[in-house]
């Protein structure tokens, strides 16, 4: 109990860190996090149509991220997350992934509408009930996954026992 008290103050904090980010800086660090892991780099032009924004936008969105030390990008160049801008775009993307996965497997939400309003969710919460929903969320999610394990397990048992006695499995 005391690890997970110490886990979640450690979200809170982080949150707390992201906070003074807008929800447009927040997307752009978690789009140039997508990017270097499915090409290396981000490209203006990448991220422009990953964000549905123009590539002016980016550019200016890109010079507030190195004004913060978030993001290093030269004129002309791809754009890299910082060490801090990393931590920052990891934070944001497993909010996202933890509120995406409670929409869809705890409230049967479509797979689009979920993506969409998981987008909105983690911006709008206030820090402190985001890393509790969050914690929640993958407590859940860690719970649902142990409990699949276990009837696999047991489906398993079951098949090779009555295998054992010359029955056949349906």
């Amino acid at each position: 109990m005391v690890e997970e008290t110490s886990e979640l103050s450690d979200r809170t904090a982080l949150s707390a860190e992201s906070e003074v980010l807008s929800a447009s800086q927040e997307d752009y660090l978690e789009a140039i996090l997508k990017l270097e892991r499915s090409s290396r780099v981000a490209r203006v032009s990448e991220i422009a149509v990953q964000l549905h924004v123009s590539r002016p936008s980016v550019t200016g969105a890109l010079k507030s991220l190195v004004g913060r030390g978030l993001v290093s990008h030269a004129r002309y160049g791809h754009a890299t997350l910082t060490e801090e801008g990393e931590k920052i775009a990891r934070e944001v993307e497993r909010r996202h992934v933890a509120i995406r996965g409670f929409l869809i497997g705890v409230l049967g939400i479509e797979d689009q509408q979920a993506e969409v309003t998981a987008c909105r969710l983690e911006h709008v919460l206030e820090p402190d009930v985001l890393a509790h929903f969050v914690s929640y969320a993958e407590r859940l999610a860690r719970t649902q996954r142990m409990s699949s394990v276990a009837a696999d397990r047991c489906t398993e048992r079951s098949a090779f026992g009555d295998a054992d006695q010359g029955e056949p499995q349906a």
